[in-house]
């Protein structure tokens, strides 16, 4: 991961802090295979709690993903928001996955992996074009297997080893 989603902690002197960046193409790459690309906007803002830190991430923007249906580019709009603790490491083990633990030699948080997880999880479950919108082609070939499907299914609609257990039905 590179130190561009870096959010520097112990060097502020003023709170809050607020940092902007700017989300593109470049920043899904091969480790993040979900979401082709995109273009997001992440606000952070950083405030001093007692031994630590508040770091609260808001993000709005769109990503591309690819269309469940007809495995074409959709650009999907998303938002999320996310707060992160940090701490000095005092040896304690904490079950918070929210929680950042700072070593001694940290200066402060790295947020990538935080702003694609949110961009991911902002993404609803089914993700298809509206009606209409998907690539004509593939919706051609999708009808043919759903027709070659429906006229299988007709054909087979009675099994014909069946047929003697319906005769002896049709006897009562």
């Amino acid at each position: 991961m590179s130190k561009k989603y870096f959010v520097e902690l112990r060097s502020l002197k003023k709170f809050p802090h607020n940092e902007l960046f700017t989300v593109s193409d470049e920043f899904f790459d091969d480790e993040k295979p979900d979401i082709e690309g995109g273009d997001l906007n992440v606000d952070v803002e950083v405030r001093r709690l007692g031994d630590g830190y508040s770091i609260d991430i808001r993000l709005d923007g769109t990503v591309r993903v690819v269309c469940d249906r007809c495995l074409g580019m959709l650009d999907m709009p998303v938002e999320a928001e996310m707060q992160l603790r940090a701490k000095d490491d005092d040896g304690l083990d904490y079950d918070d996955e929210d929680l950042v633990l700072l070593s001694p030699s940290d200066t402060g948080v790295d947020i990538e992996w935080n702003i694609y997880e949110m961009a991911e999880l902002a993404l609803p479950i089914q993700r298809v074009h509206e009606d209409g919108e998907c690539d004509e082609q593939m919706g051609n070939v999708l009808e043919s297997y759903t027709a070659r499907e429906q006229l299988t299914e007709t054909e087979d609609a009675v099994d014909p080893r069946w047929e003697g257990l319906k005769a002896l039905l049709d006897k009562k």
